[in-house]
């Protein structure tokens, strides 16, 4: 869904228009359609337990590695 907006310039913000008000419905179906396509491009990748490393240079290449996977893993999934 895609849709275009105008601009639009105002002197002052009392010439403004008001907010579009949506349904309460209609808010839940765009949240919902918004955090699914989140979960797409980006799915999280979280590892069950606590993870210890013995500096932080080791915690910095796990996240690097990490990272990485998670990118690759995108670039294979077909794209809408």
């Amino acid at each position: 869904m895609r849709t275009e907006v105008p601009v639009s310039k105002y002197r002052s913000v009392e010439q403004m228009p008001p907010t579009p008000r949506v349904s309460d419905d209609e808010l839940v179906e765009r949240i919902t359609a918004l955090w699914s396509r989140a979960r797409r491009y980006a799915p999280l990748s979280i590892v069950p337990g606590v993870q210890r490393f013995r500096s932080v240079e080791e915690a910095s290449a796990a996240r690097r590695e990490a990272t990485a996977e998670r990118m690759r893993k995108a670039r294979k999934a077909p794209a809408d």
